[in-house]
Formats: C-alpha cells, sequence, structure tokens
C-alpha cells in the first residue's frame, strides 16, 4: 500500500475537505441515556479543525508515543483515540481480529462515554464486514442501508450507529484483521482520508502484532510452567482425588474451566469415576459406581484416541442421561481428553464449562499434552498398584495354605459306597463343572467342606484357589473386613491395606461355612458381592471386581431363619441356587465300616503303628452307634483307639461306643424299628431334663447331640408339640 504524499498530491484536498468539513451541520451522539446532544467544537472525519496538515502529522507522530508501553489492547486503542480524538470524528474506534478458532472475527471496541456501549462482538468471517475487509485487504465505508452483511447492520442499527469505517490492520504480510471508527453521524470519507486512515492502521498494527506475539509468549511461558507444576504433581503420589485437584487447579491458570473429572476404564469397559474437581461453586458430589460412555463425547474419544470437543451442548447427538444431567447442571461446553498410553486407552480426562467460551486448538493442543502426561502416571500407578497387590495375594495365599495343609492334615478325603453318598456324588459332579452358586446343607461333623472341595476340585478353577471363610468363627464386627479386605486407617489397628477373602480366591472358589451365623447387617453387601461380582474395601471407594465362585454351607434351617426375619430371603434364594443335602453318618451306616478302615490306615501310617485288622466286634459296635458328631466324631475316635492300641489289632477306646454293640437293622425296612427305638431314648432324655432341650442339663447334652440336631429329630418324630 503506497505511502500518503501530504505535501502535493493531498494538500489541496485535505483543505477541501477541511472547508466542507466546516460547513457540515455540528455532529450529534447518542448519549448513554439515550437523549441527543452537540458536541462542543466541530470535529471532522479528517478535517484540519483551523489546524489543516500540521494536525495530521502531529497525529501521526504522537501515535508512537500514545501507543508505546501498553500493554493490553484496551490500552492500545485509548492511546489510537487520544492520538487521533482531534482529527478523527468517531463513537467507536476497536479493532476486529481473525481468529482462527473457528474462523471468525473477534471485536474488540473502546466505547466512549455517553456512547452507545457495544460488550460483544463475534461473527463468523463471511457475516462480517471486517472479514471482507481482511480477505481483501481494502478500506470499506458501511451505513445502515447496506445489504451484504445483515447481522452486522442490524446490531449497528441498533446501536444507533449511523456509519462504520473500516481499513485493514495488517503488519507486513501478517494479516491481523481490520481497524475502523464507528459513528451515529453519517459519514462520508474522502480516498485520501481512508488513505490517512490506512497509514494509522499500519503504524497501530505493529503494536497489535507485537502485543499478540508478547501475549502468545506469555501464554507458552504459563502453558510450560502449568506443565512442568503438573508433572511435579503427577510425581507427588497423591490420592486420585488430590491429584486431579492439584491438576486442575494448575490447569485453570491457562484453560478457564469449571470443574474436571477423571475417567477410567473398568472390566466390563465402562467407566469409573475416579477423581472430581471443581474450580468453583460444587454442582454435584461425586457419583460412585460405573458409567456407560454410550451416547457421551467419552464414547467417541475412546473409540478414536483423539479429543472430542462439544462447543455447546449438542442433547440429540449425544442422548446418554448421564451427558442430558451434566447439561441440565449448567454444563454448556466441554473437552473429552482420552488417556493414550502405549498399552492402550485408559480412560478419559473431561473439561467442562459453564459457558460457551471458545476451546481454541492452543487449549485443546495442550490439554492432550497434560492427558499423556496424566496417562503414564495413572499406568504406573495401575501398574504398581496390581504388583502390590499381587504379591500381596500370594504372600497371603502361601500362609493362608500353609495353616490349611495344617488345619486340614486329619480331614481325610470322600469315602463311602452308600445309596446316600451316592446320591450326593452325583449331585456334585453335576453341579461342579457349572459355576452355579451351591448351598451344602447338612449337620456339624457330616463332611460339608469336604463337598465343597470336590466341587471345587471338579470345576474349571480347581488350579486357583479354594478359600474357605468360618463366619461363626470370626467376630461379626471383623467380618466385614475379613471378607472384603480394608484400607489402611480405616479403623482403630487397620495398620496396614489388607486383601479380603473375596481377593485372594479370584479365579477359584470361595467357601462360607455356617453361612447362618453372617451378622444381618452384612448379607446386603454379601448379597452385591455375589450378584454383582464387585465391593469395596472397608474405609475405601475404590470398587474392586472379582471372579470368585461362591460355595457356602449351614447346619441351620435357613428358611425357618428367614421366616423369623434372621436371614435375608433375597440373600437365602441367591444362595439357594443349587442345594446339596449331606447325609448325617447315622443315615449311612454301610459306609462307617470302609470309613473306619480309611481312618485306621491313615492315622496308623502317620503314628509309625502296625495295625492292620479291626475285630468285627468293634465294627459292629461303631456301626450301631448314632455318632452324633458325624465323620469327625468318627474320625476323633479312630485316632484315639490307634494311639492306645498296642497290637496289631484295633481296640475302641470309647465307652458309649462298646456299650452298644448290638446288631442294627439295616436301613429300609427295618429303619422303622430303629427309629422307634432312638424316639423313646429322646422322650427318655426330655423326661430326665424336665422338657429342658439345651443348656448342660439338657436333653441334647444328656444325649451327646447338638441342641439343634436334637430339635431336629424332635419335629422327625413329631415330639415339638410335647416339650416346647
Amino acid at each position: 500500500m503506497e505511502n500518503v504524499d501530504l505535501e502535493s498530491e493531498n494538500r489541496s484536498q485535505l483543505n477541501s475537505d477541511g472547508m466542507a468539513g466546516e460547513s457540515q451541520a455540528r455532529r450529534r451522539v447518542m448519549t448513554g441515556g439515550g437523549t441527543v446532544a452537540p458536541m462542543d467544537s466541530t470535529v471532522l472525519i479528517c478535517g484540519a479543525n483551523g489546524e489543516g496538515k500540521d494536525a495530521l502529522y502531529k497525529a501521526v507522530m504522537t501515535l508512537s508515543r500514545s501507543i508505546a508501553g501498553r500493554t493490553d489492547l484496551r490500552s492500545l486503542l485509548s492511546g489510537v483515540a487520544e492520538s487521533l480524538r482531534r482529527i478523527v470524528a468517531f463513537d467507536h474506534v476497536g479493532l476486529v481480529l481473525h481468529d482462527p478458532n473457528g474462523n471468525a472475527m473477534q471485536g474488540y471496541i473502546l466505547n466512549e462515554p455517553c456512547n452507545p456501549v457495544i460488550t460483544s462482538l463475534r461473527l463468523p468471517i463471511e457475516e462480517d464486514p471486517a472479514g471482507w475487509v481482511w480477505l481483501n485487504q481494502r478500506p470499506l465505508v458501511i451505513s445502515t442501508s447496506e445489504t451484504r452483511w445483515t447481522e452486522a447492520v442490524r446490531v449497528a442499527r441498533d446501536l444507533g450507529i449511523g456509519t462504520t469505517v473500516l481499513v485493514p490492520l495488517t503488519a507486513g504480510d501478517n494479516r491481523l484483521g481490520a481497524f475502523g471508527f464507528s459513528s451515529v453521524a453519517p459519514l462520508d470519507p474522502s480516498p485520501a482520508e481512508l488513505t490517512f486512515l490506512e497509514r494509522v492502521a499500519r503504524d497501530f498494527a505493529v503494536a497489535v502484532e507485537s502485543f499478540l506475539a508478547r501475549q502468545a509468549a506469555i501464554r507458552e511461558r504459563d502453558r510450560l510452567r502449568t506443565l512442568f507444576d503438573i508433572t511435579n504433581a503427577l510425581v507427588s503420589k497423591l490420592s486420585p482425588d488430590e491429584l486431579v485437584s492439584a491438576i486442575s487447579a494448575q490447569l485453570s491458570r491457562v484453560i478457564p474451566h469449571d470443574f474436571s473429572v477423571l475417567m477410567l476404564r473398568d472390566e466390563t469397559g465402562g467407566l469409573e469415576m475416579v477423581a472430581l474437581h471443581f474450580t468453583g461453586a460444587q454442582l454435584f458430589d461425586k457419583e460412585q459406581g460405573h458409567f456407560d460412555p454410550a451416547g457421551m463425547p467419552s464414547e467417541e474419544a475412546l473409540a478414536t484416541g483423539k479429543p472430542v470437543v462439544v462447543p455447546d451442548v449438542e442433547l440429540a447427538q449425544y442422548p446418554s442421561p448421564e451427558y442430558r444431567r451434566f447439561v441440565e447442571l449448567g454444563c454448556k461446553s466441554a473437552c473429552s481428553v482420552p488417556l493414550v498410553t502405549s498399552n492402550g486407552t485408559l480412560g478419559t480426562l473431561e473439561i467442562a464449562r459453564t459457558t460457551r467460551d471458545v476451546w481454541t486448538d492452543e487449549d485443546v493442543d495442550f490439554l492432550v499434552e497434560v492427558a499423556r502426561q496424566i496417562a503414564i502416571a495413572v499406568e504406573n500407578t495401575l501398574s504398581y498398584r496390581q504388583l502390590r497387590e499381587m504379591k500381596e495375594r500370594i504372600a497371603t495365599q502361601k500362609l493362608y495354605l500353609e495353616d490349611e495343609i495344617r488345619l486340614d492334615y486329619n480331614n481325610g478325603n470322600m469315602v463311602g459306597e452308600g445309596a446316600a453318598f451316592q446320591s450326593l456324588l452325583k449331585g456334585v459332579q453335576i453341579v461342579a463343572p457349572t459355576d452355579a452358586t451351591v448351598l451344602i446343607l447338612g449337620e456339624s461333623g457330616a463332611g460339608k467342606e469336604l463337598v465343597a472341595r470336590a466341587i471345587h476340585e471338579l470345576s474349571s478353577r480347581s488350579k486357583a484357589s479354594f478359600v474357605k471363610v468360618n463366619c461363626a468363627a470370626i467376630p461379626g464386627s471383623l467380618l466385614e473386613s475379613e471378607l472384603f479386605g480394608h484400607e489402611k486407617g480405616s479403623f482403630t489397628g487397620a495398620g496396614a491395606q489388607k486383601i479380603g477373602r473375596f481377593e485372594l480366591a479370584h479365579g477359584g472358589t470361595l467357601f462360607l461355612d455356617e453361612i447362618g451365623e453372617m451378622p444381618l447387617e452384612l448379607q446386603p453387601k454379601l448379597l452385591r458381592a455375589i450378584q454383582d461380582q464387585e465391593f469395596e474395601r472397608v474405609g475405601g471407594n475404590r470398587t474392586i471386581r472379582t471372579n470368585a465362585r461362591l460355595v457356602a454351607a449351614t447346619n441351620r434351617d435357613l428358611k425357618a431363619m428367614v421366616e423369623e426375619g434372621k436371614f435375608r430371603a433375597d440373600l437365602y434364594y441367591r444362595l439357594h441356587v443349587f442345594p446339596l443335602e449331606v447325609p448325617p453318618l447315622r443315615e449311612r451306616r454301610e459306609d462307617i465300616p470302609l470309613l473306619s478302615r480309611y481312618f485306621v490306615q491313615k492315622h496308623a501310617q502317620r503314628m509309625s503303628r502296625n495295625i492292620d485288622s479291626i475285630p468285627t466286634s468293634v465294627l459292629d459296635a461303631l456301626t450301631n452307634y448314632d455318632w452324633p458328631g458325624n465323620v469327625r466324631e468318627l474320625q476323633n475316635v479312630i485316632e484315639r483307639s490307634v494311639i492306645l492300641s498296642r497290637g496289631p489289632e484295633l481296640h475302641i477306646a470309647m465307652p458309649e461306643v462298646i456299650d452298644r454293640r448290638g446288631p442294627v437293622a439295616p436301613r429300609g425296612a427295618g429303619s422303622d424299628v430303629s427309629d422307634g427305638k432312638e424316639r423313646v431314648r429322646i422322650l427318655q432324655a426330655l423326661k430326665e431334663a424336665k422338657g429342658i432341650v439345651g443348656g448342660p442339663n439338657g436333653a441334647a447334652t444328656r444325649l451327646g447331640l447338638k441342641r439343634t440336631t436334637l430339635q431336629s429329630r424332635m419335629r422327625k418324630y413329631n415330639i415339638g408339640r410335647l416339650y416346647q
């Protein structure tokens, strides 16, 4: 663009324009209150106002001094206005910069006192006359009769602006935007006046370019500093909530936002809200559980591995109920950035705003860089946690299995040939491969744990752990921690993190013995762990998923407990998928000789004893006895007898067994005789105990039975109505 020659070509034009301006009516401007007031003096668009070309020279020379040292666009505009106020008539002065983010023109307007206030001006290039000036690099004068830019003209008309003059704002080859004035009064600048304004714009463009470069350098410095601070936060071993809070606080310095969310993928492909931070007012509480990313921007970010910017809420494009709820809480724009590592996408970093501010390319690129650092830290944290938990699990399993070996050394294996036993084995073989929940019912000592182990050994989980918990042996206050584990400091005495039995049994079988003794308040959490295969440790908020098969056992009548309100009905029906009844030893008397020989051989070998025969009278006595303690009692009697036997022949060391050497009718047709004798014995014991069933002097003690076993037999023989 050519320089202005004020000495020759434009001298007469400027003077004539000055004279013409003298004859114009005084300019009238609209005040803030809407009234019209005359100016104190006549000011021309580019007139001399009595000073001629000297005023123009003076304006050009003072322009550089006026804008020197200005540090923001408003002060730069103020400097230009101060230099040109005496020779340029305007109500607003401003510049419109091209914004590559959204390919729009962003206006920065200096409002003169008592004039209409323009607070925001941003339009697409094709809808803004400044865009035409930026594209064509030519000055432009428009009035309210202009028809090409309807929206811009409508805004000007609403503000009472009569004329707008725009010239290119260009520094060398760098097209910045447009510079111009607007006036309430009609203006008709000459070509020379426009040329003068173009020269002013060129000088002004250098200052604007310098300012923009300085701002870019400041932003880059702030981003690098923020990235450094975020890196420091990532290596400081903070908890997820503290980490996201620290990151969000640092991030808000360069990318304004209202809240940030860290979402991690779980085993099902869903998302779990790990941490949440608000830079201002808290709009909602942290959600527990999992989110389905379908219908959310997160779904696209996870699928593509690229950030997804939502500049304005789009319920039609993202129909997820969770996304809709965020919108209802005030979220108006968001950016979903995937956490990508070499091993895949771990989750997303969600940054949201309650405004529709533009997400610039620089903002998104910086968020990608931050997300990359977060992804590395999260991956390392998850790997460390997995290794730590695996190490702890292996160590715990080792100790646990060593205890199991010591405790189970004398338990023996499942032995039997009778019909009742074979029916039980058939049920075990049917259910073992299915991974279904099994409820084992039977009296104490009947071998319920052996049945549970057989189910485990015959299943596809046989190579994994078989973990057992005796619910009756652990206080109710500690049972939750034993089952689900606890976090460090979750309660008094919790000095370290502990892995629960559900985690130990991952991939294997968890056996809950004496399930009827579980406290009622703990049963809902157990039900959730069985149904959803997930739980939280005591004092923790991280959801842990497990794949453990559950086998439960009890010697109590759970259905009766449900009716009495002592056991949850939903848990009972969830456990009662495949019930197995373990018959008591008295109902499988044909197996007693086989079991006796097995236990004799086992204990004799362990004690280095040479016992090779069991007298027939001893076997008859063992078979004739009712064995209230079932197989466990038989094993203990045999072990004691092996210890006391001095020769190759077994001698029974139990008077109550020896006293009952009479023949026993086989089960079947003669079972009624045995039942009749048992009923008589129960009635006699009740009579001697004066109707008292339990307690040290009760009938159960006299018979050598547990109270619950005696009550079961009383119901069987219809004795319960006589003795309450």
